[in-house]
């Protein structure tokens, strides 16, 4: 089941469905093909994400890696709130949540 999806809009990227280890491969492939076209500030709204596992978290940590490696920052926003335990878990709040705040300042 990968119902998941993800494309570009003119802020960034939006994420649709569970990022799930089930839907997180089928993802990837089609993120690293959107990355060139990414803003120097990118947003990826999460608004309509569903369940998060740990798969999602790292799913959103290599968008997060790739976009630095080419120049570019993201802010994930907004922050589901069953995220946030599994940030906490993994010690990932500094990257994720960190910046959001930097969007604001």
């Amino acid at each position: 089941m990968s119902d998941a999806q993800i494309r570009a809009d003119e802020g960034g990227l939006v994420v649709s469905g569970p990022l799930t280890f089930a839907t997180v491969a089928g993802l990837e492939a089609r993120a690293r093909g959107l990355a060139a076209q990414l803003p120097e500030h990118a947003r990826v709204n999460l608004a309509q994400a569903g369940r998060i596992d740990s798969a999602g978290v790292a799913f959103l940590v290599i968008l997060w890696r790739r976009a630095r490696e080419q120049g570019r920052t993201l802010v994930f926003e907004p922050l589901p709130e069953g995220l946030r335990p599994l940030l906490e878990l993994y010690d990932l709040e500094s990257i994720i949540t960190d910046s959001a705040a930097r969007s604001v300042a």
